[in-house]
């Protein structure tokens, strides 16, 4: 039996070692041990093995998440990061879909939370190759929805492949709206090849193309390039967005929105362009 097949166990230890470091990086290998009941040594092994995929980097005294250019952590670990961001972020582009329109959702845990505002939206047809929304609008009901095939991958909780590819090129919808891991000047970026393929394609089959990313992905690339700017319509971020960058993408044509994530308010920030307006010049 292979040496690098782990107890189910020990897969439960290592997702909840993760999280506890996404909630506090203070974490010490000493204070897991003990939050978990296991001895140092056992810690150590997990964290090894940690690095050992790239998910966390071990250092003298302690040690942090990782997000490295070649690895992204899993879906439930994404569903806690910048959750006031990417709750704001949702509800400006929830505001731009209208009754009858047909939107296309990624496999993003921020496009995800659109679903908070789209559900009650009158016949309205949604797009998507991401299980937890397929699995939501099926419990709770409301828009028509069409599951995009492919390939199933556990850690992203979505269909992917030349199956997912093939059935996105045969689609045209009004409005596609994706995330990704990191975006520059330059474009947008993913660590994994088979994301790469399947983001590409979605952002060619649609009218209108809206970025949804919180400003820690901003100025920072990955692996693999999906696009260039030329490719996206509009960009939703928060206010700690490098302003540099984001005047950067406002000179190439880029609609930029900007949203406060404080609890008084989801509105976009003062000086943004509205999205209605955007649809009329569309």
């Amino acid at each position: 039996m292979s040496q690098r097949i782990i107890s189910h166990s020990r897969r439960g230890r290592l997702d909840a070692i993760l999280e506890c470091l996404l909630a506090d990086e203070t974490e010490s290998a000493q204070s897991l041990a003990t939050r978990f009941g296991v001895s140092l040594m056992t810690v150590h092994r997990d964290l090894d093995e940690l690095q050992r995929r790239g998910v966390v980097r071990k250092f003298r005294g302690g040690v942090s998440v990782a997000r490295t250019s070649t690895y992204e952590i899993s879906a439930p670990l994404r569903r806690l990061v910048a959750v006031p961001q990417k709750k704001a972020i949702a509800a400006a582009a929830a505001r731009m879909v209208g009754p009858g329109q047909s939107v296309l959702l990624d496999d993003s845990t921020t496009v995800a939370m659109t679903l908070d505002h789209l559900l009650g939206i009158e016949e309205l047809h949604i797009v998507t190759n991401y299980l937890p929304t397929l699995t939501r609008i099926a419990h709770e009901g409301g828009p028509t929805v069409a599951a995009i095939g492919g390939t199933f991958d556990v850690g992203h909780e979505s269909f992917l492949g030349v199956g997912a590819v093939g059935a996105i090129r045969a689609l045209r919808v009004d409005t596609a709206f994706l995330s990704t891991t990191t975006a520059d000047a330059d474009g947008l970026y993913h660590q994994e090849e088979s994301i790469v393929a399947v983001k590409s394609e979605m952002l060619r089959s649609a009218r209108r193309r809206v970025l949804l990313v919180d400003s820690g992905k901003l100025g920072d690339t990955s692996l693999h390039q999906i696009s260039e700017w030329d490719a996206v319509d509009d960009l939703i971020t928060d206010v700690d967005a490098p302003a540099d960058l984001l005047d950067a993408l406002r000179s190439r044509g880029v609609t930029v929105t900007v949203v406060d994530p404080a609890p008084h308010t989801t509105e976009p920030a003062p000086g943004t362009e509205a999205a209605d307006q955007h649809n009329e010049e569309k």
